[in-house]
This record gives C-alpha cells, sequence and structure tokens, in this order.
C-alpha cells in the first residue's frame, strides 16, 4: 500500500521536532562568541579600574597640595603674629619653659650665625597671651591709683586659667595690665570666686573694672623632625616643642635694624632703616641673616622688621597617576631659602643624600613676608 507523499513528510518532521538530539532553531552563544565577550567584558572592567586608580591617585596629589598650602600659610600667621605682638608691655626680660628666657623681644636664634646655613633657624619672642572665653581675663575691682599697691582682683577662674597656661604656676610670671603696667608675680590669693595677683609694691595708674590682663610668655618656635616631636610624620613647626603646623621643614629670618650701625646716624635710631649694603635707598642687602645680635650696636633691640621664609613639603610622597606605584621628581633641585641652601644640609650638614624617601620626591612651597615690629618702635 502506497503511503500518501505529503503524509510522509508530517510525520518525519514531527519526529524531527520531537527528538531531543535535533535542534530545529537553534538560540545561544558558540564557545569563540563567549570567548570574545569575556575579553571584552575584562577590558571594561581594566580601563574602568585604571580610571579609578588613576582618578584616587590625582584626587590624593591634589589634597596633597592644598594641605601644604594650608600649612605653610598656617606657619607663616602664627609667627608674623607673634612677631608683630613681641615686646607688648615689655618690661624686662620674660621668663619661659625649661630655663629658656627672652633677654629681648625678640631673640633671634640662627643656625649659623658666622656663615651660610645648613638647617632651619629658631627664634624666641616674649608675646602677650589673652583669653577671648569666658571667664575673662579682667580686672574685678578698679584700681584707684597714686598710692603704691601689692595686688590687683580677678576672678579665680580667670586666674586658675592663666596658671595653666602658665605651666601650673603663676609664681614668677609677668603679667601685663593692658599693656601699660606690667609686673612679676609673687603669689596668688584666693577668696571665694576672687582671686589677687601679689606682686611687690608698685605705683599703678587708675584703672576701671573690665581693663584686660595679659600673661607675657617667652616662646620659642623651631623644627622639628622625628615623629615623636610631631606627634607623627615630621617635619613639623614646634611652638614651645608643641607641633603647630605639619609638613614644615624650614624657617630662616632676616632683620633689619635702625641705630645698629655706629656709622648712619652716629648710631642714633631716626625711624629709618640703617644702610647694610652701600646702595641709595632700602633694599633686601639691608637685611641681616648671620649675627648673634648681642654685641653693641648691633642688639636685639634694634630689630625693627623681620623677613619670614617658610617652607613646608607635602606630609606623603605620590606615587605615581597610573596602576604603578612610581617614583616621581617633584622637586627638581634643592632650595636656596635665604642663606640655607638645602643642597648642604636640609636639617644637619650633608643629610641630602641620606634621606629616605629622597628631598625629590616631594612638593614644597615656600612663601616670604616681611613684618614691622609694632613693640620695638624708637
Amino acid at each position: 500500500m502506497m503511503m500518501d507523499t505529503g503524509q510522509k513528510w508530517k510525520d518525519e518532521s514531527s519526529a524531527r521536532k520531537e527528538s531531543p538530539s535535533v535542534l530545529v532553531g537553534e538560540q545561544g552563544m558558540t564557545l569563540i562568541e563567549l570567548a570574545v565577550g569575556a575579553v571584552v567584558a575584562m577590558l571594561v572592567v581594566a580601563g574602568a579600574y585604571a580610571v579609578l586608580t588613576s582618578s584616587q591617585k590625582s584626587t590624593h596629589a591634589n589634597d596633597q597640595i592644598v594641605e601644604t598650602q594650608q600649612n605653610v600659610r598656617i606657619a607663616m600667621d602664627l609667627l608674623s603674629r607673634d612677631i608683630k605682638n613681641a615686646g607688648f608691655g615689655w618690661a624686662g626680660p620674660v621668663p619661659g619653659p625649661a630655663s629658656t628666657t627672652c633677654a629681648t623681644p625678640i631673640v633671634p636664634l640662627d643656625k649659623n650665625p658666622t656663615g651660610n646655613d645648613m638647617g632651619p633657624d629658631s627664634i624666641r619672642l616674649a608675646v602677650p597671651i589673652g583669653s577671648s572665653i569666658a571667664p575673662a581675663w579682667t580686672l574685678t575691682n578698679a584700681v584707684l591709683g597714686k598710692v603704691k599697691i601689692t595686688g590687683v582682683s580677678m576672678s579665680a577662674g580667670a586666674v586658675a586659667n592663666m596658671a595653666t597656661e602658665a605651666g601650673g604656676s603663676l609664681n614668677g610670671s609677668v603679667v601685663t595690665i593692658a599693656g601699660a603696667s606690667t609686673v612679676t608675680v609673687t603669689g596668688v590669693t584666693t577668696s571665694g570666686s576672687t582671686s589677687i595677683l601679689n606682686f611687690a609694691s608698685t605705683l599703678l595708674p587708675a584703672y576701671s573694672i573690665g581693663i584686660p590682663v595679659y600673661l607675657s610668655q617667652c616662646v620659642t618656635y623651631s623644627i622639628g623632625t622625628t615623629a615623636a616631636a610631631c606627634g607623627g610624620v615630621g617635619p613639623c613647626l614646634l611652638r614651645n616643642g608643641v607641633s603647630v603646623a605639619d609638613g614644615v621643614e624650614d624657617i630662616q629670618f632676616a632683620y633689619a635694624c635702625d641705630g645698629c650701625v655706629a656709622t648712619v646716624n652716629s648710631g642714633v635710631a631716626d625711624r629709618i632703616i640703617d644702610n647694610q649694603g652701600g646702595a641709595t635707598g632700602f633694599d633686601q642687602a639691608d637685611f641681616i641673616t648671620n649675627n648673634q645680635w648681642t654685641l653693641a650696636p648691633m642688639t636685639a633691640d634694634k630689630i625693627r622688621l623681620v623677613q619670614i621664609t617658610v617652607v613646608a613639603r607635602q606630609t606623603d610622597a605620590d606615587l605615581g597617576l597610573g596602576e604603578k606605584q612610581t617614583t616621581m621628581t617633584l622637586s627638581s633641585a634643592p632650595l636656596q631659602v635665604s642663606d640655607h641652601n638645602h643642597a648642604q644640609g636640609l636639617f644637619t650638614a650633608g643629610d641630602l643624600t641620606t634621606m629616605n624617601p629622597p628631598y625629590t620626591q616631594y612638593r614644597r612651597r615656600m612663601l616670604t613676608r616681611t613684618v614691622e615690629t609694632r613693640n620695638q618702635r624708637s
């Protein structure tokens, strides 16, 4: 019996559809297509990672730049403020911590007074310390004047805060009333909410209640180089041994004076900076970088201008901008800062070649400012 041709085709077609080994209208990816897709995905991920890494390192480098600029400005503001105020209410030597003394309002401490420096300078300043928070450092009783007195009254809380600033005790400390009357404290007597600052019998002018009282302190600015001194990674700017600005690696001072040259106006101050360089008019040569300032007529009380130079570096070295950690050269050559050539030594003579990380791996910012001394004018 002959099978209908059309029926036979239908039966064969149905068999093929039902058979699991025969696929009709295949869907999906071949192995080659899958491999190509994986490679493309890996390239996309690698590119994104490279962009992320580069962006992260660029952001870190930018943050380092901003931080370095902030640190150099903070250091400059602190130094210029205290130099301006040095000698406020000056009446004689002011004691400082660790047996230091400010024999003059400004005490230059040049790294090498006889020649070019191979390390940072230091400076010692007699500055007033006040309080802007309650309880205010002010008189609580009026001073009538015309008669000698042996003490002035302040709130007990204010005196306690003042003693803390002085290191725990006010005995032997120098205080000044409005910058006009300066006395040395011999003791403190407290009764209730009032304390009396005792001092030797002194004739004071009349003062009303609320007149401010300042503590005179001798502060020393220097550079710390160790993690212990800086409370972290050095270097830093120290104020009486306490870190106040990170990353500061060099401070240099040059001084201009009036009445310090015997051949200029017979050594008498005339409100004109003495000519040191010989050229007509005031110029950079009139600033002195190397001197002890202890031998008359060139003594520290003749200083009228201070030129401050501060160098700060980033606290961490950059690691390149790509995926690899690469060494970058951010300082192409050692700086010349006033009379201090970093090539001869940054902190001590010859230390530049032994630094780890090297000197060249740090980005630096240098700032110079000239400050007039307010309280040493003649």
